[in-house]
């Protein structure tokens, strides 16, 4: 897939996802969408159409699929979060199906952030906007913003060394998350936090900061 994230603008019609065949064989791929919270079923019930949902891509040919969200009213002070899966199965000639073989399916995933038209703040404010404080042995996590923040890297700096705070996690709008230090945290009164994000383009952006 060109990209390692999917941006759907709450005000689009449809968003377009290119993928590319780099491989010299074809490929059957299937194409879903979920929310991330239903364990029984892959598909998110009709939340995106996907256009075309299975289709052969040729060696070194690509195919652009259509994503159109047809669900449920979501909230405008926030993104909302969904997933697509796209699935490759290397398609098998006719000579082959007699014989035994192991045919792998693999699957890929990425995220899809709904993002409303007029949220406050920009995404690139998020790392400046996110407040820690200590809560017991963990440090809470406040997002006060309307972008997930994704976190690829956190640590706080401290004379006797790093200590590290979260790796590949994610920070909700308007919300919170709680992590566990590598080690113990008395006290965050002028720490030096290292925090590394992801940008909509699946590029890291590293902030330091006092707390």
């Amino acid at each position: 897939m060109t990209g390692t994230r999917v941006i759907y603008p709450a005000q689009a019609r449809e968003k377009t996802v290119q993928l590319r065949n780099t491989a010299q064989q074809p490929y059957i791929v299937q194409i879903q969408t979920d929310d991330g919270k239903r364990s029984d079923t892959i598909e998110a019930e009709g939340d995106f159409v996907i256009t075309p949902q299975i289709f052969r891509m040729e060696p070194n040919a690509g195919q652009s699929i259509r994503l159109i969200y047809k669900g449920k009213s979501l909230p405008q002070d926030r993104e909302s979060l969904f997933y697509l899966n796209f699935t490759q199965l290397p398609a098998s000639k006719a000579a082959q199906q007699s014989s035994n073989q192991l045919v792998l399916a693999i699957t890929n995933r990425v995220k899809i952030f709904y993002r409303p038209a007029k949220l406050a703040k920009q995404q690139t404010d998020t790392a400046q906007l996110l407040a820690f404080s200590l809560n017991g042995k963990k440090i809470k996590v406040t997002n006060p913003g309307g972008y997930f923040a994704a976190v690829r890297h956190a640590s706080l700096l401290t004379q006797h060394g790093e200590i590290l705070l979260a790796d590949s996690t994610m920070v909700p709008p308007k919300s919170f998350s709680e992590w566990t230090p590598s080690k113990p945290v008395t006290s965050l009164k002028g720490a030096r936090l290292r925090l590394v994000l992801v940008n909509d383009y699946g590029m890291d952006t590293v902030t330091e900061r006092h707390l």
